[in-house]
């Protein structure tokens, strides 16, 4: 009997001291108990436009509504946003559920600020059906094998073109066996000078924005890692990123049929302002065009050499959970709302991404929203071939911003040529790549 009395005691101990270990990770509610009660009060943060800040609040509206005793507060942070974040984790004030892109995910959950949300999806196995949904996207919210966000979406980037002015030029709109020598030929078609010889309108704009250096690199085979999610080694320096580098510089400098950076504040206008034919934009772009009225306007796949396959970049988002939440039950069950069929449902069909679950994004409701084009389902299709934009590495927007962005205008202002841009840009991606940590 002393001895079952002293195994007792010392079972007791340990389970004591192992209860005083766990003292760093956030408290649970009794969302496990078997109760599926959650309650209290937290922080989800996003940024964007005041369409997205409305399907938001519409989405906590509801969640709040199906979980008596919760409060979700929106913390809307349309500039700088992954500023405002940094601050607050080191504020130890960090919203609670934190929108955003992988790249910014990496570089939080290498500083030990995000949960590792693993044993939840393990919990939650009807979040990883593939049937329902395109998980082939958690590659890019995985960090040192840990799952760290649930998913919104992915959006492609594509090509919008103004159908009034190809109708008035008598070009045929661009389709899937369009080449770039399709594209040169329709886009000097469209551009036009005054009686003076001043370009009024041009056939494509080109510049330093958004993923375009990866649009035209991607078009032909290139790649600039050996994995997007996983880089281990950089690839980018090849003849193939070379000729899309080319085509950018060669299509503001030498064809002359898009604008440079002063041309374009001499024109006054854009593709919105039916000043410019073609336009390479993510599909989000279609929720704030459906309401031109002054020209029609279509979607197209972006042209590839011929006999090359498509590559489109593609932007991904998602939902983490930083680790000084005082409420992880709760905010898990919102992350996890967000995939739900209710909230991709609005989500869907607010236009402003392409929701992850299979069924709703290809849905009616969404594809059907009115002044989308007719092939708006070109969206979801296009996530066929989809490669993810930002290369999961820890300094990712240090990259763009030291390496990528000053070689890519320096290529534009027409001040270096494509060979030393792509190997400029190389030996930058080599250089980042040793001083980050990657998703490894």
């Amino acid at each position: 009997m002393k001895k079952l009395v002293l195994i007792l005691l010392v079972l007791m101990c340990s389970l004591n001291f192992v209860g005083c270990q766990s003292e760093e990770l956030p408290e649970a509610s009794n969302a496990e108990d078997g109760s599926n009660a959650i309650s209290g009060e937290i922080t989800f943060s996003t940024w964007g436009s005041l369409e997205e800040k409305k399907v938001n609040e519409d989405i906590i509206k509801l969640f709040e509504e199906k979980n008596p005793g919760v409060k979700v507060n929106l913390e809307y942070i349309p500039e700088e946003y992954t500023q405002r974040i940094d601050t607050m984790f080191l504020g130890k004030s960090a919203p609670d559920v934190i929108y955003g892109h992988p790249k910014y995910f990496a570089k939080w959950a290498s500083q030990g600020l995000l949960m590792d949300l693993t044993e939840k999806f393990n919990e939650n196995p009807e979040l990883l059906d593939d049937s329902k949904y395109r998980t082939n996207l958690y590659d890019a919210f995985t960090f040192n094998g840990q799952k760290i966000a649930t998913i919104n979406g992915a959006d492609t980037i594509l090509l919008f073109y103004n159908k009034s002015m190809f109708d008035d030029a008598g070009i045929a709109y661009p389709n899937d066996d369009w080449t770039w020598d399709d594209f040169v030929a329709a886009a000097t078609a469209l551009t036009k000078q005054d009686e003076n010889g001043k370009t009024i309108q041009y056939g494509v704009s080109i510049d330093d924005g958004y993923s375009l250096e990866e649009v035209f690199t991607f078009s032909y085979g290139a790649s600039w890692y050996d994995d997007m999610n996983l880089p281990t080694e950089v690839t980018f320096d090849s003849p193939e990123t070379i000729e899309g580098l080319q085509l950018m510089q060669d299509l503001i400098h030498k064809y002359k049929v898009a604008p440079s950076n002063s041309d374009k504040d001499i024109l006054g206008g854009s593709f919105d302002s039916g000043k410019i034919a073609m336009d390479f934009s993510g599909v989000w772009a279609v929720v704030f065009r459906k309401d031109i009225e002054d020209f029609d306007w279509g979607l197209a796949n972006i042209p590839v050499p011929e006999g090359q396959d498509r590559k489109n970049p593609a932007l991904y988002a998602g939902y983490a959970i930083s680790k000084t939440t005082e409420n992880y039950d709760l905010s898990w069950e919102f992350a996890k709302f967000m995939q739900s069929d209710e909230a991709q449902k609005m989500l869907a069909a607010s236009g402003l991404i392409t929701v992850i679950n299979k069924d709703i994004a290809s849905s009616d409701e969404v594809i059907d929203i009115p002044g989308a084009p007719d092939n708006h389902m070109l969206r979801v299709t296009s996530l066929d071939y989809a490669v993810h934009n930002d290369a999961m590495v820890t300094n990712w927007e240090e990259t763009i911003t030291k390496v990528v962005t000053p070689n890519m205008q320096l290529l534009l202002d027409n001040k270096q040529d494509a060979a030393t841009t792509s190997k400029a840009i190389h030996d930058g991606l080599v250089r980042m790549l040793e001083e980050a940590e990657t998703t490894k």
